[in-house]
């Protein structure tokens, strides 16, 4: 019975370990993503600014 209840909570740490660092990469890529987003969004809203800019001075639309 002792090596059942061993084995039993050597698969719990083994499982809160394994939650634990899902949860830890899940946080770094939310923190990575935030950081990063904010500047190709505007880069993205700058690349579509100039396209319209250089529609309407060159008289071209599609």
């Amino acid at each position: 019975m002792t090596a059942n209840s061993d084995k039993s909570k050597q698969d719990n740490k083994a499982a809160h370990r394994v939650l634990a660092d899902v949860l830890c990469g899940a946080s770094v890529l939310s923190l990575v993503l935030s950081l990063v987003m904010p500047p190709i969004s505007q880069a993205i809203a700058s690349d579509t600014q100039t396209v319209f800019t250089e529609e309407t001075v060159m008289g071209c639309s599609k």
